[in-house]
């Protein structure tokens, strides 16, 4: 650019705020303040993806629908060349440690639960795979799914091992088998061969364990009878020798020795019954405990506990709560909430049971020790007296003596030969009754009908669920690769710059139509434009003191920005609010203001700047009141050097001798070297934006422009801000129509 010596000093840049002007959000009507300048300039708001996706709302409902379409049709692949179907068979469980409580109605449910897991581990188990797929005349083996292999018994396996599965049907004994496959048929040929071959395997097992018990308690019954017949023949051979010296018994002794000593033994004999019966007592509680039976005194014990009363109480309670509530659907919040401190109360009740059996079970046997050990004691001292008087009263004494322990030795064999013989009638009884296996058939496999995979309800909700993701992601990735200024969020994304305000579409605005857009503040003053044109204008008085800033440039990064458009508007509303204001029309490129208000352009502005005495002549007044125009004039062939020389400083001191203000309209600041003169002349910048057709990359480098030649910006005005999809306007403008025609309550 060719300058002339520099003869107009440079307007140092007016003092900044000391609090920079923030745009507050006001609900509902947001108008240009729907975004503060202090939010994040990388973070989204609702309404800016809401925004993204009504924009984008056609690629949204196409992605859908082409991801509906590509479901059904890949379900209907799928179901006519991948079907795969799920035979499924049920178990229940019955504990063989655990038939004598089932047979009276009780269950001992930590046992129940243990020999649930184990069936289901062992129903997965490889070597009962192994068994049953090496059996040669096995069914399974005939099923168009072994043959897939050719008689690879180890990939049989894996396929066994992936889709042959038991799961645990919760607060139940029941255990669900099944197999998929693509054949129904062998799905359920599976299903049932391995659980035969499993319950088979069981019985005899079990029936295996059970005999040997019997045969353990046989041997033992048919020593103890060997045991009894070796007492009885002691019994007659002491009776014998005891007859032959005269003593019948012991009531040939009537010195009182032998009357203590009868005392004595009757009253030892006795204890030792006692005794013996508390330690056959005291054994079979043992024995029972052994087997993870509780005696009856204890399940009482148990039953009666205050804890387990209250725990049970609470959980029957909840299990009432959960019922009433199951109409809210399992995802309710309250049915979660009850379910989940149903099942802690649940725990914590097993745990109560757990913790009485074991205290009640200790307490008993603790118990029946103490009253054993007190009967030994006597018994002791029984003795100690016993042996003092069979030292005072001989061999005689001697001899009853052995006799009474004979006679003791023959009652303890019967005793223990009764609880052997009970036994070996509870095993007999128990062995018509209970299956061996501790597991049943509750429901055999049916052949199913129906694939298992695919689901439609499956395929289409991932189908579409994919649909919607790509179109979302489609719809974002062109929001962030779109520069465009649209909305206050893309201003802010450059950063330090003020925003004035926006202004809508002409063609959005139904009162605007008709007016003249220049003039649309005047000749439409209840239109949404006018009204948000005064907001720039109340924003620009707050922004910066109009008392000390009078000179003001209007410009924009761009040709068709609207620059012009917004300085007769601007200029207008000064005007109207009182303010004397002289509007220069400063682009001798392409001059428009005296299109606007029909002016001649004959004079102006060149002229008045090579001659200030053409000032009176060159100003003329407009239909506006208080609204003055200085047309460009005939273009110059130096305008750049006139504008940064002192005849510009001298036009604006006389300007504003009879003006409020003095409000330049210039060419696009990029594009245009007379703007770049004249920006740092005047005491402020007004840029002004065109939605949609600027980009962020462009507005930065307008901003550095001003910042180069230390001009004073004032703020932007984003301008035909659209309110369709892509837009930020619709709602304001329906809002504030409907506000001012009383549609809406205050």
């Amino acid at each position: 650019m060719t300058t002339l010596p520099q003869t107009a000093p440079l307007r140092l840049p007016r003092p900044a705020a000391s609090t920079p002007l923030t745009i507050p959000a006001p609900a509902p009507y947001a108008g240009v303040a729907g975004y503060s300048q202090a939010q994040s300039a990388s973070q989204m708001s609702g309404a800016d993806v809401w925004r993204v996706i009504r924009s984008n709302l056609w690629l949204i409902i196409l992605m859908t629908l082409l991801s509906a379409a590509a479901g059904y049709g890949g379900n209907y692949w799928l179901k006519m060349y991948h079907s795969r179907f799920t035979a499924t068979g049920i178990l229940e469980v019955v504990s063989p440690s655990s038939n004598d409580e089932m047979s009276r109605g009780g269950t001992d449910n930590a046992s129940l639960l243990f020999d649930i897991k184990t069936h289901g581990a062992l129903l997965t188990d490889p070597s009962l795979f192994n068994r049953v797929l090496e059996t040669g005349d096995s069914e399974i083996r005939q099923t168009p799914w072994f043959r897939s292999f050719n008689g690879n018994v180890q990939e049989a396996k894996e396929d066994l091992h992936d889709n042959f599965d038991v799961v645990m049907s919760p607060e139940s004994r029941l255990l669900k088998v099944s197999m998929t496959n693509s054949d129904p048929k062998s799905c359920q040929i599976i299903v049932n061969t391995i659980v035969d071959e499993y319950l088979k395997e069981q019985r005899d097992i079990n029936r295996t364990k059970e005999y040997g018990r019997h045969q353990d308690l046989q041997n033992h019954q048919a020593a103890e009878e060997s045991a009894l017949q070796l007492a009885n023949s002691d019994i007659n051979d002491l009776q014998m020798e005891l007859n032959s010296a005269g003593v019948s018994g012991t009531q040939g002794r009537i010195n009182s020795n032998d009357m203590e000593l009868e005392a004595l033994l009757n009253n030892r004999i006795k204890l030792e019954e006692e005794a013996q019966a508390t330690r056959d007592e005291y054994n079979q509680v043992l024995a029972q405990i052994n087997v993870d039976q509780d005696p009856s005194e204890v399940a009482q014990l148990i039953y009666a506990d205050p804890d387990v009363v209250n725990l049970r109480e609470r959980d029957n309670q909840l299990q009432i709560a959960v019922q009433e509530a199951a109409p809210n659907g399992p995802e309710n919040p309250t049915v979660k909430h009850l379910q989940s401190s149903e099942q802690m109360v649940q725990q914590k009740l097993d745990q109560a049971i757990s913790e009485a059996r074991v205290r009640y079970r200790t307490a008993i046997t603790e118990k029946i020790r103490e009253v054993l050990t007190q009967k030994q004691t006597q018994i002791d001292a029984f003795n100690k007296r016993m042996e003092a008087l069979r030292a005072e009263t001989g061999h005689l004494n001697e001899l009853v003596q052995r006799l009474l322990q004979k006679q003791q030795d023959k009652i303890s064999i019967e005793a223990r030969l009764k609880v052997i013989q009970d036994q070996l009638d509870q095993i007999d009884n128990f062995s018509v009754k209970r299956d061996f296996a501790g597991v049943d058939w509750a429901a055999k496999p049916i052949l199913p009908e129906m694939p298992s995979f695919p689901k439609l309800t499956m395929t289409m909700t991932l189908a579409i669920t994919l649909g919607l993701a790509l179109a979302l992601g489609i719809a974002f990735l062109r929001e962030l690769m779109d520069t465009s200024i649209r909305s206050p969020r893309d201003i802010s994304r450059v950063g330090n710059m003020n925003l004035l305000g926006m202004v809508p579409h002409e063609d959005d605005d139904p009162q605007s139509a008709g007016a003249r857009l220049p003039v649309v503040i005047f000749e439409a003053p209840h239109s949404m434009m006018a009204e948000q044109l005064r907001q720039v204008r109340t924003r620009l008085q707050h922004s910066s003191s109009l008392d000390t800033t009078r000179s003001i440039l209007i410009t924009s990064p761009s040709p068709g920005d609207g620059k012009s458009t917004i300085a007769c508007n601007l200029a207008s509303g000064l005007a109207l609010n009182g303010r004397r204001i002289l509007l220069v029309d400063a682009n001798f490129r392409r001059p428009e203001l005296h299109r606007v208000f029909n002016l001649s352009n004959e004079q102006g502005f060149s002229d008045v700047l090579n001659s200030l005495d053409q000032f009176e002549h060159g100003v003329q007044e407009t239909q506006v009141p208080n609204l003055y125009i200085l047309p460009s004039g005939p273009k110059p062939t130096n305008a750049t050097e006139l504008l940064e020389s002192q005849l510009l400083t001298d036009f604006i001191e006389r300007a504003l001798e009879e003006f409020d203000h003095v409000i330049f309209d210039s060419g696009p600041i990029l594009f245009v070297s007379e703007t770049v003169a004249l920006a740092p002349r005047v005491d402020g910048v007004v840029s002004v934006v065109r939605a949609r057709a600027n980009t962020r990359g462009v507005l930065s480098r307008m901003r550095d422009s001003l910042r180069q030649v230390k001009a004073e910006h004032l703020g932007v005005v984003l301008n035909a801000v659209r309110a369709q999809g892509g837009g930020y306007y619709g709602r304001n403008i329906r809002t504030y129509y409907e506000y001012q025609n009383g549609g809406r309550a205050a």
